[in-house]
């Protein structure tokens, strides 16, 4: 077609009803017609081309040729696009699929179509469409989105976010773009401020947020780098601290954009913070300060430094610390300190330095070693303290503290210390040490007669005549009162030990003289000896502390060597003594009952009362393992107060129970000679209404432990006139029993058992036995035999017309509650008896 004639042509073809094919071929696009319902579809020639094919390889065209080319990961997509446009949720059908060209690869294209026609029903009947091959600008989006995709990677790794902020010409804000790492900075998503930055302003910091929106402002008028730093209370972190820079450019409508990024600096900002702290606690400390390189030359120095050591920060910036030394420190001390620090990476300390006068004071010293990241030292930063005053006051407290303010002898703490280290000393050499509790006899008299001042001036004196007869070696120590004590060292004997305590008794008895009074003094001496007491120091020291207690009982001037043995037992004692004092209190004890049988009826009429400690474990102990300890104290008048109102009110129990027995009760001497026995004793009786007290028989024990015969026959006296009898026990053991029948006025006697059960053995014991009991009757007396273990003792007994017996061939002692069935059950048949060892 030739330019002359080409304007009516174009004419021609712009009103031809083919233009819009022209149009479609013209822009490269195909196109399709399908009957939905038949599936007959119409393909044109572009539309098999831009597949790779002429329409006339792909006939007969119907929907199957479409899905057998359509990318099988594309066919739910585009059937799902489909049916949304059938049901008029969509106006048009648009899908971007792949489908396989000829030569195997796949074509992107976009699909374009919509139901033009349907039928009477409404339903789709043709659908008519275009295809666009898009694989160039697929390819392109493609690799921008592996682009986006790296960037965003990149970004991620960055530490903060990077965005983009825009001041619009209205002057309203937002981010264009940020990274998903805004979330870390201000707790939101890069949607939340694609249209506003109000989010992130509502987290800013309200004492900065007037500040960082001025310095917008600024950056905005000047196009200046904006850059600042400020707090930001994130949601769930907290309070941040960030930092943002950024580039503005104006834009054509008077909007401006800045480029830059944010990240948090919390910990930068902590650590800006410290270094401000140390900075002033540098200028400002009360310690002296020293910072020098990895050579140990002095690179800083505060002003603390200067008022301590008197050395300006010019004299020692350059210079080896070691211009402070005193001297004090050997080379050796140094080699240790730096081989710590290079070890360790610090030191601590006391050392002795001396300033620019040339006086030296003491300081408490730390030296710390800075490494790098390579992990080598590059500088090291000394921190003291002048502590000659705090030194001077340790000093006098200790003095304080360990010796004595009156004699200036050692206290009980050093001396405590001393005798440890004593103990070290004799564990390797062999030898003894003695320590000595002095106690000065009758001190108290002089503090009374005199006064305390006086008093004084005596323990001073005291202290000096001791301190003069010591050996080199030993030491006095003052621990109170007038209590002393010595610590003897390198002894090789007791002899040596007893000649050093015989010239300290000596000394203390020389006369002191304060003022116008004179006074001979002595002292009681306790010591315990080391080795030989395997102990500790605590009871080294209290071991002679007991001992000075058994020298006083010995009289005044006396000393006493401390015996583990004896002591061992003590301890025992008083660990029975208190269990018994617990017992009592619990009501612990308990009374059995032995009976004793009259010969002459063989009735049963008596019993002895006699008493027993159950145990824990379920075992009884036996009044000989426990009562021989009491002798003497008071326990022990409590223990027979409580056995004789306990088998008193037994008796009265029994009486009302019909049942009438005699009720024996064993009373020590010294109880029965106590001032308020008698008391006790008539108290009783009244309490449990006893009709008839002459049923009550009093055993005295241990006659030869009577102190005051004059006082117990008074006392039995008393006892009578209460109704109650009296029986002598263990009669014909001791060497005045005539004496105490013919001269106490008692009823009964009762013979030792260890004459009865050796009576039938031996003649002699059954002469003793046959004679008391006819001295006995001489006097008009009763007389009991205990022991009796057999048959044959009861014959004879008998025989020899002995009024009562009692032992096991009758019956061991019993619970109370037993003895009104033994009682009732019991016939007189002394060849029927079995025989048994006796004891209580």
């Amino acid at each position: 077609m030739s330019d002359k004639n080409s304007t009516g042509s174009e004419t021609d073809i712009l009103n031809s009803p083919g233009l819009p094919r022209y149009l479609l071929q013209g822009a490269g696009i195909g196109t399709w017609a399908w009957n939905v319902q038949t599936g007959e579809t119409r393909f044109d020639e572009r539309w098999a081309q831009i597949i790779g094919y002429t329409l006339a390889e792909l006939e007969p065209t119907t929907i199957a040729v479409w899905d057998r080319f359509l990318h099988p990961g594309d066919k739910v997509r585009v059937e799902e696009s489909l049916q949304r446009h059938f049901r008029g949720q969509m106006p048009y059908y648009e899908a971007e699929v792949s489908m396989r060209h000829k030569d195997g690869h796949w074509v992107r294209i976009r699909d374009h179509g919509k139901v033009l026609i349907r039928d009477e029903h409404g339903k789709p009947l043709w659908m008519f469409g275009s295809h666009v091959d898009i694989s160039k600008r697929w390819q392109l989006e493609q690799q921008n989105s592996e682009l986006v995709e790296r960037f965003n990677r990149l970004m991620s790794h960055l530490p903060g976010y990077v965005y983009q902020y825009h001041l619009r010409a209205d002057g309203s804000t937002h981010f264009p773009y940020t990274t998903k790492a805004i979330q870390d900075i201000y707790g939101c998503q890069p949607e939340d401020v694609a249209n506003s930055a109000q989010p992130v302003f509502d987290v800013v910091h309200p004492e900065d947020l007037a500040r960082i929106r001025a310095s917008i402002v600024y950056s905005a008028e000047h196009l200046s780098v904006w850059h600042e730093r400020y707090r930001v209370n994130h949601p769930t972190k907290g309070l941040i601290w960030v930092e943002g820079k950024s580039t503005p450019e104006r834009e054509a409508d008077g909007g401006t954009l800045w480029h830059g990024y944010i990240q948090e600096v919390t910990e930068d900002q902590r650590q800006r913070n410290e270094l401000l702290l140390a900075s002033k606690v540098f200028s400002s400390s009360q310690e002296g300060i020293i910072i020098s390189d990895a050579d140990n030359i002095v690179l800083e120095v505060n002003d603390a430094f200067e008022r301590i050591t008197g050395y300006s920060r010019e004299d020692i910036v350059g210079r080896n610390p070691s211009l402070l030394s005193s001297g004090k420190q050997g080379p050796g001390f140094y080699e240790q300190m730096w081989e710590a620090i290079r070890r360790d990476g610090r030191w601590r300390g006391e050392i002795t330095n001396r300033r620019k006068d040339g006086s030296v004071y003491v300081e408490l010293l730390s030296i710390d070693a800075v490494r790098d990241a390579a992990d080598s030292i590059r500088n090291y930063i000394a921190i003291f303290t002048d502590i000659s005053q705090i030194k001077e006051h340790q000093n006098e407290l200790n003095r304080i503290a360990h010796y004595d303010a009156l004699t200036g002898l050692p206290n009980r703490r050093l001396l405590e210390d001393r005798i440890e280290m004593a103990m070290e000393h004799v564990k390797r050499h062999q030898e003894l040490l003695a320590v000595c509790f002095l106690d000065l006899d009758n001190f108290k008299e002089i503090n009374d007669k005199h006064g305390h001042e006086r008093g004084d001036q005596v323990l001073v004196q005291v202290a000096n005549a001791i301190r003069s007869v010591l050996r080199g070696q030993d030491s006095v120590a003052r621990i109170g009162g007038d209590e002393f004590v010595l610590l003897l060292t390198e002894l090789e004997s007791r002899a040596a030990l007893l000649e050093v305590v015989g010239r300290v008794l000596e000394a203390i008895q020389q006369p002191v003289v304060p003022e116008d009074a004179e006074h001979r003094l002595s002292a009681s001496v306790g010591i315990a000896v080391y080795p030989e007491l395997d102990c500790s120091a605590d009871e080294l020291l209290r071991y002679a502390d007991q001992a000075m207690y058994r020298a006083k009982q010995r009289g005044r001037n006396q000393y006493y060597l401390f015996d583990a043995e004896e002591d061992q037992m003590g301890r025992e004692r008083q660990s029975l003594l208190h269990a018994i004092e617990q017992a009592l209190a619990d009501n612990s004890f308990t009374l059995y009952y032995q009976p004793k049988i009259n010969l002459h009826s063989g009735a049963a009429e008596a019993v002895e009362a006699l008493i027993r400690w159950p145990q824990a474990d379920g075992s009884v102990r036996m009044p000989g393992s426990f009562i021989p300890q009491l002798y003497g104290l008071p326990i022990e008048r409590r223990l027979g107060c409580w056995v004789l109102d306990r088998a008193i009110r037994q008796y009265s129990e029994w009486q009302q129970a019909g049942l009438t027995l005699s009720v024996s009760v064993n009373v020590s001497p010294e109880h029965l000679l106590s001032g308020d026995f008698v008391d006790q004793l008539r108290a009783i009786l009244a309490t449990h209404h006893i009709q008839h007290p002459e049923n009550i028989v009093l055993e005295i024990l241990e006659t030869s432990r009577i102190s005051d015969f004059q006082r117990m026959r008074e006392r039995v006296i008393e006892c009578r006139a209460l109704g109650v009898r009296t029986s002598l026990d263990d009669f014909g053991t001791g060497y005045s029993s005539l004496t105490y029948m013919r001269q106490l006025p008692v009823d009964e006697l009762k013979i030792d058992k260890s004459f009865v059960m050796a009576m039938l053995e031996s003649a002699e014991d059954r002469s003793i036995v046959r004679g008391i009991v006819a001295l006995a009757h001489a006097f008009h007396r009763r007389v009991v035999a205990e022991g009796a273990a057999t048959p044959g003792h009861l014959t004879e007994l008998r025989d020899m017309g002995c009024d009562f017996v009692q032992g096991y061939s009758i019956s061991r002692a019993m619970p109370a509650q037993d003895i009104p069935a033994w009682v009732a059950a019991w016939v007189f048949d002394p060849d029927a008896v079995p025989g048994h060892d006796s004891r209580d």
